[in-house]
């Protein structure tokens, strides 16, 4: 698994490829095509890419989405909206699936994909309206491996606290609460348990943790959702480090299960996930290829979190 900013993700598992969001042309108002082939040349040096997921329909995660879509053949999993928005950049429909969350995909015959209904983000003290805001999504993968089953549950945005119990109606239809929605889609998928989580944003991710970690118990913490703000630059390396110091309630909650956390240093740091666990890999190949350090953030300089002091707050 690769990270490459904000939230976008890149899992190789076997022969197929999978991309989360896929934002590397952000801040911009329409995609492009040209950083989109570079980044992508890059991810190719070690996978491909056949299904492109995203998360929801917002500048730092979707305007390059079509792009992707467009380059690579894949088939795009997303709200209808966002199906929308591709088939007008020209994307044709066979390699369209809306989705509204609870439905289960067969990626492979080895990789199985619920996607849960989820719920955007919203700052300290806010509450999400009654449709929960811009439609958002999380998805679940479990992956049979000779030697273990894999699971990993990731989403790229998310409120805590009242939000995740709120049910929310979508154009009238009543889409559910988020936790009961993840609850769901672990039934669907005959699991207790998953991994390795892979929360975003960076901030309020403790009002999930109180919750998500006792009752899934997961090995990993890898928050995500870095890099948006402030200055996002994927050829000038991350612009600020991920530091536990600021989100002291969090890693509480993560002392007392016993669950390290797993932040990224750079762009395009990639891990394994096996039967062994987590482990950090080397991608020097692909960052150097894209003008980053082989390891350590650079080349740009780095300075404080543009959201330092906000990551936790007094209603947390």
């Amino acid at each position: 698994m690769t990270w490459f900013g904000i939230s976008n993700w890149h899992y190789q598992i076997g022969e197929l490829g999978i991309l989360l969001d896929g934002a590397v042309g952000f801040p911009a108002a329409e995609p492009n095509p040209a950083v989109v082939q570079k980044v992508r040349e890059g991810l190719e040096k070690r996978g491909t890419i056949q299904y492109v997921l995203l998360g929801h329909l917002h500048g730092d995660h979707s305007v390059d989405t079509p792009e992707w879509v467009k380059q690579t053949g894949a088939t795009l999993i997303a709200s209808a909206n966002a199906c929308a928005e591709a088939a007008a950049y020209g994307i044709p429909a066979s390699q369209l699936q809306p989705v509204k969350g609870g439905e289960k995909f067969q990626l492979s015959p080895h990789v199985e994909m619920h996607v849960v209904k989820w719920v955007h983000s919203v700052r300290v003290g806010e509450k999400s309206p009654a449709d929960g805001g811009i439609e958002t999504f999380g998805f679940i993968f479990k992956v049979q491996t000779p030697g273990k089953i894999l699971t990993l549950y990731v989403s790229d945005s998310g409120a805590g606290g009242s939000e995740l119990t709120k049910e929310h109606l979508v154009e009238g239809e009543n889409r559910g609460a988020p936790l009961s929605n993840l609850g769901k889609a672990m039934r669907a998928a005959d699991l207790q348990t998953f991994e390795i989580w892979q929360p975003g944003p960076e901030s309020r991710i403790v009002t999930q943790a109180r919750v998500i970690v006792p009752a899934y118990r997961p090995r990993y913490l890898m928050p995500h959702h870095l890099g948006a703000r402030g200055g996002f630059d994927l050829f000038g390396g991350l612009h600020y480090s991920f530091k536990p110091e600021e989100v002291p309630k969090l890693m509480s909650v993560l002392d007392d299960f016993d669950v390290p956390l797993v932040p990224p240093v750079n762009y395009f740091d990639a891990w394994t996930y096996d039967r062994d666990g987590l482990h950090s890999v080397d991608n020097s190949e692909v960052k150097l290829s894209l003008g980053l350090p082989a390891s350590g953030p650079g080349p740009n300089p780095q300075g404080p979190n543009p959201r330092a002091g906000d990551l936790e707050g007094p209603d947390d």
